[in-house]
């Protein structure tokens, strides 16, 4: 779930994203572009999706061929390291 911090009063998530097959074990915000969040699956998923979280929608989906433990964006390039 995304939730909104500017909304504290509220119980309810902003966003569910649910496109992923098994639990999300990586995180990473884009240092390059506001509201790029990529998120890593695990051993049953094996995929990084890129999620627009200005309006909830899935970006891009990459199969890695692998579980995804950890995620770490280039500050100084449009990269991304998975392992």
């Amino acid at each position: 779930c995304l939730w909104d911090a500017h909304i504290s009063s509220t119980s309810r998530a902003k966003f569910t994203l649910t496109e992923h097959q098994a639990a999300v074990k990586a995180l990473a915000w884009s240092p390059h572009e506001r509201n790029l969040l990529a998120t890593g699956g695990g051993t049953a998923d094996r995929t990084i999706k890129f999620w627009n979280t200005r309006t909830g929608s899935i970006l891009n989906s990459i199969d890695t061929g692998s579980q995804v433990c950890s995620l770490q964006w280039n500050p100084y390039e449009k990269e991304i390291l998975s392992s």
